[in-house]
Protein backbone atom coordinates (compact mmCIF):
# COMPACT_ATOMS: atom_id res chain seq x y z
CA UNK A 1 0.00 0.00 0.00
CA UNK A 2 1.58 3.56 -0.64
CA UNK A 3 1.82 6.35 1.44
CA UNK A 4 -1.02 8.39 2.99
CA UNK A 5 -0.12 11.81 2.13
CA UNK A 6 -3.54 12.80 2.37
CA UNK A 7 -5.54 15.37 5.58
CA UNK A 8 -4.89 14.90 9.13
CA UNK A 9 -7.31 16.94 11.46
CA UNK A 10 -7.47 18.36 14.29
CA UNK A 11 -10.21 20.01 16.78
CA UNK A 12 -11.84 23.05 16.90
CA UNK A 13 -14.02 23.11 19.59
CA UNK A 14 -15.95 20.80 18.64
CA UNK A 15 -15.61 21.06 14.82
CA UNK A 16 -12.87 19.80 12.86
CA UNK A 17 -10.59 21.42 10.72
CA UNK A 18 -8.16 20.21 8.05
CA UNK A 19 -4.47 20.00 7.99
CA UNK A 20 -2.09 18.88 5.07
CA UNK A 21 0.45 16.71 6.28
CA UNK A 22 2.64 13.76 4.31
CA UNK A 23 4.38 10.45 5.47
CA UNK A 24 1.19 9.12 7.28
CA UNK A 25 0.89 5.76 6.60
CA UNK A 26 -2.89 3.78 6.79
CA UNK A 27 -3.05 0.64 8.87
CA UNK A 28 -2.75 -2.22 6.42
CA UNK A 29 -6.21 -4.36 6.36
CA UNK A 30 -5.90 -7.88 5.77
CA UNK A 31 -8.36 -7.74 2.85
CA UNK A 32 -6.59 -4.93 1.82
CA UNK A 33 -6.04 -6.34 -2.04
CA UNK A 34 -9.58 -6.62 -2.09
CA UNK A 35 -9.76 -2.45 -2.72
CA UNK A 36 -8.73 -0.66 -6.20
CA UNK A 37 -9.35 2.49 -8.03
CA UNK A 38 -12.74 4.34 -8.21
CA UNK A 39 -13.67 1.90 -11.61
CA UNK A 40 -15.47 4.44 -14.78
CA UNK A 41 -18.48 1.92 -14.15
CA UNK A 42 -19.91 1.57 -11.00
CA UNK A 43 -21.58 -2.13 -10.54
CA UNK A 44 -23.83 -3.24 -7.64
CA UNK A 45 -21.64 -4.22 -4.82
CA UNK A 46 -23.66 -6.07 -2.91
CA UNK A 47 -22.23 -9.56 -3.37
CA UNK A 48 -18.33 -8.10 -2.64
CA UNK A 49 -19.96 -6.62 0.52
CA UNK A 50 -21.52 -9.77 2.20
CA UNK A 51 -18.03 -11.80 0.98
CA UNK A 52 -16.49 -8.90 3.77
CA UNK A 53 -17.03 -8.47 7.02
CA UNK A 54 -15.23 -5.28 7.41
CA UNK A 55 -16.35 -2.02 7.77
CA UNK A 56 -17.65 -0.48 4.33
CA UNK A 57 -19.27 1.48 2.17
CA UNK A 58 -20.22 1.71 -1.27
CA UNK A 59 -19.04 5.38 -2.71
CA UNK A 60 -18.91 7.11 -5.79
CA UNK A 61 -17.57 10.05 -6.94
CA UNK A 62 -19.15 11.38 -10.63
CA UNK A 63 -19.15 8.86 -12.70
CA UNK A 64 -16.64 6.33 -10.60
CA UNK A 65 -17.19 3.65 -7.79
CA UNK A 66 -16.45 1.22 -5.62
CA UNK A 67 -16.99 -0.53 -2.32
CA UNK A 68 -14.08 0.81 0.16
CA UNK A 69 -13.59 -0.64 3.51
CA UNK A 70 -12.51 1.07 6.60
CA UNK A 71 -8.61 1.80 6.43
CA UNK A 72 -8.85 3.88 9.84
CA UNK A 73 -10.57 6.11 12.27
CA UNK A 74 -10.15 8.20 14.87
CA UNK A 75 -12.33 10.77 16.98
CA UNK A 76 -15.54 10.57 14.39
CA UNK A 77 -13.16 10.41 11.20
CA UNK A 78 -12.87 7.31 8.87
CA UNK A 79 -10.75 7.23 6.69
CA UNK A 80 -11.43 4.91 3.08
CA UNK A 81 -8.46 4.83 0.44
CA UNK A 82 -8.10 3.15 -2.54
CA UNK A 83 -5.13 1.16 -3.99
CA UNK A 84 -4.23 4.17 -5.97
CA UNK A 85 -4.10 6.48 -2.68
CA UNK A 86 -7.33 8.35 -3.62
CA UNK A 87 -8.95 8.91 -0.06
CA UNK A 88 -12.12 9.71 1.25
CA UNK A 89 -12.64 11.41 4.91
CA UNK A 90 -15.94 11.45 6.39
CA UNK A 91 -16.41 13.04 10.09
CA UNK A 92 -19.22 11.59 12.04
CA UNK A 93 -20.81 10.26 8.33
CA UNK A 94 -20.52 13.13 6.85
CA UNK A 95 -17.79 14.37 3.65
CA UNK A 96 -14.80 16.25 5.23
CA UNK A 97 -12.04 16.08 2.73
CA UNK A 98 -11.60 13.84 -0.65
CA UNK A 99 -7.52 13.67 -1.33
CA UNK A 100 -5.48 11.78 -4.27
CA UNK A 101 -8.31 13.51 -6.65
CA UNK A 102 -9.07 16.24 -9.19
CA UNK A 103 -11.30 18.00 -8.82
CA UNK A 104 -11.17 17.26 -4.75
CA UNK A 105 -12.66 18.90 -1.38
CA UNK A 106 -9.79 19.91 1.05
CA UNK A 107 -11.82 21.32 4.03
CA UNK A 108 -15.07 21.99 5.18
CA UNK A 109 -16.05 23.17 8.20
CA UNK A 110 -19.36 24.80 9.74
CA UNK A 111 -20.26 27.36 12.62
CA UNK A 112 -23.40 29.25 13.88
CA UNK A 113 -24.26 32.81 14.17
CA UNK A 114 -21.77 33.48 16.56
CA UNK A 115 -18.88 31.77 14.99
CA UNK A 116 -18.88 28.97 17.05
CA UNK A 117 -17.75 25.76 15.38
CA UNK A 118 -20.75 23.27 15.39
CA UNK A 119 -20.49 19.59 14.96
CA UNK A 120 -23.14 18.51 12.46
CA UNK A 121 -23.81 15.16 14.12
CA UNK A 122 -25.28 17.58 16.85
CA UNK A 123 -27.50 19.29 14.30
CA UNK A 124 -31.48 18.50 14.69
CA UNK A 125 -34.30 18.28 12.79
CA UNK A 126 -34.36 21.90 12.04
CA UNK A 127 -31.15 24.33 12.02
CA UNK A 128 -29.44 27.13 10.15
CA UNK A 129 -25.34 27.74 10.25
CA UNK A 130 -22.76 29.13 8.14
CA UNK A 131 -20.82 26.26 5.90
CA UNK A 132 -17.05 27.52 4.95
CA UNK A 133 -15.56 25.04 2.60
CA UNK A 134 -11.95 24.94 0.04
CA UNK A 135 -11.50 22.88 -2.96
CA UNK A 136 -9.48 22.24 -5.77
CA UNK A 137 -11.66 22.31 -9.04
CA UNK A 138 -11.02 20.14 -11.96
CA UNK A 139 -8.74 22.19 -13.67
CA UNK A 140 -6.24 22.03 -10.58
CA UNK A 141 -7.32 25.84 -9.44
CA UNK A 142 -7.47 26.15 -5.38
CA UNK A 143 -10.80 27.55 -4.34
CA UNK A 144 -12.75 28.72 -0.89
CA UNK A 145 -16.80 29.80 -0.33
CA UNK A 146 -18.94 30.23 2.37
CA UNK A 147 -22.25 29.35 2.28
CA UNK A 148 -25.81 29.64 4.30
CA UNK A 149 -26.72 26.37 5.21
CA UNK A 150 -30.41 25.26 5.89
CA UNK A 151 -30.93 21.88 7.52
CA UNK A 152 -34.49 19.63 7.24
CA UNK A 153 -34.94 16.82 8.23
CA UNK A 154 -38.52 15.07 8.01
CA UNK A 155 -40.63 13.75 11.13
CA UNK A 156 -41.66 10.52 9.77
CA UNK A 157 -38.91 7.62 8.35
CA UNK A 158 -38.68 6.04 5.10
CA UNK A 159 -37.81 2.69 3.77
CA UNK A 160 -34.58 3.05 1.81
CA UNK A 161 -32.63 0.17 -0.04
CA UNK A 162 -28.83 -0.38 1.25
CA UNK A 163 -26.47 -3.29 0.02
CA UNK A 164 -26.64 -5.35 2.58
CA UNK A 165 -30.13 -4.62 3.93
CA UNK A 166 -33.21 -2.03 4.27
CA UNK A 167 -33.64 0.82 6.49
CA UNK A 168 -35.99 3.38 7.98
CA UNK A 169 -33.80 6.30 7.81
CA UNK A 170 -34.90 10.29 7.99
CA UNK A 171 -34.42 12.09 5.37
CA UNK A 172 -32.79 15.45 5.59
CA UNK A 173 -31.75 17.62 3.09
CA UNK A 174 -29.01 20.56 3.43
CA UNK A 175 -29.47 23.66 1.31
CA UNK A 176 -26.56 25.96 0.64
CA UNK A 177 -26.73 29.25 -0.24
CA UNK A 178 -23.25 29.88 -1.66
CA UNK A 179 -21.52 33.87 -1.99
CA UNK A 180 -22.18 34.99 -5.26
CA UNK A 181 -22.17 31.51 -6.36
CA UNK A 182 -25.99 29.86 -6.04
CA UNK A 183 -27.25 27.39 -4.61
CA UNK A 184 -26.10 23.53 -3.95
CA UNK A 185 -28.27 20.70 -2.36
CA UNK A 186 -27.20 17.56 0.02
CA UNK A 187 -29.30 14.91 1.10
CA UNK A 188 -28.46 12.74 4.10
CA UNK A 189 -30.66 9.38 5.37
CA UNK A 190 -29.96 9.08 9.32
CA UNK A 191 -30.91 6.63 11.50
CA UNK A 192 -32.90 7.86 15.01
CA UNK A 193 -29.34 7.60 16.86
CA UNK A 194 -28.18 10.54 14.16
CA UNK A 195 -25.98 8.35 12.12
CA UNK A 196 -25.58 8.78 8.40
CA UNK A 197 -26.49 5.58 6.45
CA UNK A 198 -26.52 7.00 2.67
CA UNK A 199 -25.76 10.68 1.38
CA UNK A 200 -25.89 12.13 -2.06
CA UNK A 201 -23.68 15.53 -1.55
CA UNK A 202 -23.11 18.65 -3.80
CA UNK A 203 -20.02 19.62 -1.91
CA UNK A 204 -19.22 23.03 -3.81
CA UNK A 205 -20.84 24.75 -7.02
CA UNK A 206 -19.85 22.63 -9.87
CA UNK A 207 -18.34 20.20 -8.42
CA UNK A 208 -18.84 16.58 -8.67
CA UNK A 209 -21.74 14.83 -7.07
CA UNK A 210 -20.63 12.50 -4.17
CA UNK A 211 -22.91 9.32 -2.52
CA UNK A 212 -22.14 6.52 -0.73
CA UNK A 213 -24.17 4.07 1.17
CA UNK A 214 -23.33 2.25 4.07
CA UNK A 215 -22.68 -1.37 3.30
CA UNK A 216 -21.58 -2.77 6.91
CA UNK A 217 -21.47 -0.10 9.44
CA UNK A 218 -18.63 0.80 12.07
CA UNK A 219 -20.56 1.69 14.50
CA UNK A 220 -21.93 -0.66 16.89
CA UNK A 221 -25.97 -1.25 16.40
CA UNK A 222 -28.81 -1.09 18.45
Amino acid sequence: MGRFRAAHFFGLAVCIGVVLLSGCSLSRSPLWATLGSFVPIHKDVSDDAKKISYASIDLSLGRRGGLLILAEQKDGLTFWQTGRDEVVVLNHGYLQATSGLTPRLEMSQAFDAQGRPVSMKSVAGQAEFVVRRSWVDDKGVRRAGQAQARWSCQSQTQSVKLPLTTRDLYKCVETLDWEHKGDTRSVYWRDTDGHVWKADVAAWPGGPEVRWQVARPWWPLS
